[in-house]
This record gives C-alpha cells, sequence and structure tokens, in this order.
C-alpha cells in the first residue's frame, strides 16, 4: 500500500500536466474549428507547445511565441510591400533575416532566444504559402500572416488560461528556497576554508564548481517567477544583480583560497585566524536557515554582511598577503550582502519598499534597502 501511494504521488504533476496539455490543446482546436480558421492545427500545436509543466514557464513561452510570431508576421507585411514582383530581392532579403534571427537566437537566452527563432521561421512558413508551389505572389500576404497569427495566438491563449485556472503557481517558493541554500552553501564552505587553513586545507574547487553550476541553474527558474509575478518581473534586475552577487562571491573565495594555498601552511592558518576572529560565529553557520522569514530579519542580516564587508576592506594589514586575504573575504561577504537582497525581494511585504538601484560599496557592488526604520 505504501509502495502505491508513493508510486501515485510522484506520478501526480506528469497526470495534472497530461490533463492540462490535453484540455489547452481541446479548447484550442474547439475555437479554431468554431471560428473556421482555414488550419486550425497551429492553434492546437501552439496550444500543445506553450503548455508547460509549471506556470511560469507556460506563461513566458507562450508570450515570447506570441511575439516571436508577430514579429515574423509584420516582418513578411513590409517585406511583400518593398517586392511584390522582384522575387530575387524578396527571397535575399528573406534569407537575411533568417540569419539575422538565428544570429540573435544563439547571443539570446531563454525563452528570448525562442522568440528570435520563432520570428525567422515564421517569415518563411508564411513566405511559403505567399510564394505557393510555382514561386509567384498571389497577393494575399495579408491574409496568410493575419491567419497564422490567429491560429497561434488562440492556441496560446487557451494554453494560458487552462494554466491559470489550474495551477497557481510555485516558481517564486522554489527560488526563495535555492536562493537561500545556496547563498548559505557559499558563507559555510567559505568559513570552512578558513577554519581549515594551513597543512590540513581541503581542496574546496569540486565544491566551488558545483555552486557555480547551482548559480548558473537559476536563471530558467527566474524566468519562471518572473512568469508568474508582475511585481518580480517589474524588479526582475535586483534578482540579476543577485545572482552577479552570488558570482561575486565565488571568485572572492577562490582567490582567499588560491591564496591560502601558495603561502607557508603556518602563515595562512595564522592569516586565517585573523579573519575567523573577525566574523561572528552565528553568520557562519547557516543564518539564512535559521533566519526568519520576515523581511526585516533578512534586511538586518544583509546589513550585518555589509558591516563586516567594510570593517574587513579598513582593516590594517601588517603585509600585503594579509591585505589580499582581507580585501577577497570582503568581497564574499559583500557578494553575499548582494545575495540576500534577492532574498528580501522575494519575501518582501507589501510595506516594504524594495531597492531598485545598486551602490558600491568601496568597491564592491551591494544592494542596499530603502526599508523604514532599519538604517
Amino acid at each position: 500500500m505504501d509502495v502505491g501511494n508513493v508510486a501515485l504521488k510522484s506520478a501526480t504533476p506528469a497526470l495534472l500536466h497530461g490533463l492540462r496539455l490535453w484540455a489547452s490543446v481541446c479548447l484550442a482546436l474547439y475555437i479554431a474549428y468554431w471560428l473556421q480558421l482555414d488550419n486550425p492545427f497551429w492553434a492546437g500545436t501552439s496550444a500543445g507547445i506553450a503548455c508547460q509543466p509549471t506556470l511560469g514557464a507556460s506563461l513566458r513561452k507562450g508570450w515570447f511565441r506570441m511575439i516571436g510570431t508577430v514579429v515574423g508576421a509584420v516582418f513578411i507585411l513590409i517585406l511583400t510591400a518593398c517586392f511584390p514582383q522582384q522575387r530575387m530581392g524578396f527571397l535575399l532579403i528573406l534569407a537575411l533575416w533568417v540569419g539575422a534571427s538565428a544570429l540573435m537566437a544563439t547571443l539570446l537566452r531563454n525563452f528570448l532566444s525562442y522568440a528570435a527563432a520563432l520570428a525567422g521561421y515564421t517569415a518563411v512558413i508564411i513566405a511559403g504559402d505567399l510564394l505557393g508551389t510555382v514561386g509567384g505572389a498571389n497577393g494575399q500576404a495579408f491574409f496568410y500572416a493575419y491567419t497564422r497569427t490567429s491560429e497561434i495566438c488562440i492556441g496560446i491563449v487557451c494554453a494560458g488560461v487552462v494554466l491559470a485556472a489550474t495551477d497557481m503557481g510555485d516558481a517564486r517558493r522554489r527560488l526563495t528556497a535555492l536562493f537561500a541554500d545556496i547563498t548559505t552553501q557559499i558563507i559555510g564552505q567559505f568559513a570552512n576554508t578558513l577554519s581549515r587553513a594551513g597543512p590540513s586545507a581541503p581542496d574546496s574547487r569540486p565544491i566551488r564548481r558545483e555552486l557555480i553550476r547551482r548559480v548558473v541553474a537559476l536563471d530558467p527558474v527566474i524566468d519562471e517567477a518572473i512568469g508568474e509575478s508582475a511585481r518580480l518581473r517589474a524588479h526582475s534586475p535586483i534578482l540579476r544583480a543577485a545572482v552577479e552577487r552570488m558570482f561575486g562571491a565565488l571568485a572572492g573565495w577562490r582567490t582567499a583560497a588560491a591564496h591560502l594555498v601558495e603561502v607557508r601552511p603556518d602563515l595562512a592558518e595564522g592569516q586565517a585566524n585573523v579573519m575567523m576572529q573577525l566574523l561572528p560565529p552565528d553568520l557562519l553557520t547557516e543564518p539564512l536557515r535559521r533566519a526568519s522569514v520576515e523581511t526585516y530579519e533578512f534586511v538586518r542580516l544583509r546589513e550585518r554582511y555589509s558591516e563586516l564587508a567594510r570593517k574587513l576592506i579598513a582593516l590594517p594589514a601588517a603585509t600585503p598577503s594579509l591585505r589580499l586575504l582581507a580585501d577577497h573575504t570582503a568581497q564574499v561577504l559583500a557578494g553575499i550582502s548582494g545575495a540576500i537582497g534577492g532574498l528580501i525581494l522575494l519575501v518582501d511585504e507589501p510595506a516594504v519598499r524594495v531597492p531598485v538601484k545598486v551602490v558600491t560599496l568601496t568597491g564592491f557592488p551591494t544592494l542596499y534597502s530603502n526599508c523604514p526604520g532599519v538604517h
């Protein structure tokens, strides 16, 4: 019985996705047939493509698919108006457009790349209908562009309606947990590097590589969260900046670890002890997991990291070696402080204003809040 319950529980998300996909395609086909569109299968196909396992991914993919389709259709209309009877010029410009779309699809990321690719092959599909089998223009460019765009938009809207009606979305919660866990891992493993400096220093490179992979993997989750929340979309630069601060913290950790390996073991141990004495132990032991979900708790925690970074920057150093370690320890702390700025946005209460500008803390970028009663 337990095995059956576990199997049913694990299969539930897939079953729900299958039901949503079925409902989206059926609804899109019903509307397309009711409107007597020429190619109703495009509506069903678009609904199936736009229907993703998560709400945020579906809404973002559908939105960018719609944008790419409209851009491609508008381009083919302009191209047809400019070259109504010149097939060579028409095909040449079309080929350049497809090449430019492929280039932008390569340079851009995530669903924006998808929209760029769609702009290219939407234009090609409409051009194929327009030229026909003999390669001659038939004067129905607007009709083909309108019907194809309508069919695709119907499928996208149907998928969005079905998903929005049956899925509340959990991308924000998942992103919050990932931010907290990765940030905690960075500061915890960096503290481990300092505490074990010397002859028995561990190799932290595999851990950093794994953390880098996890930080890179945040990008699609951020896209999903932005798709679910208009408020997060308006403040998306804060999330992007928080990811950059994570990379900055990892870079500071890498330089500090390499420095501790290069110097003499006794000197490395002594310098690391100096850093550890300046860092409160409660900030090095899973600080974000122990913090309350209240926004002001994260704000205070971030301010503590910023203040420690300032102290390390101003720390009198007797040797260049100690100065280097203090600076990069400050870089790690400033990076953690900036990453917590993303957490503040994700758990922010209505009464708290979220920052939109980035200022510089003695060379290290840090996010500051406008929260009342904090400073």
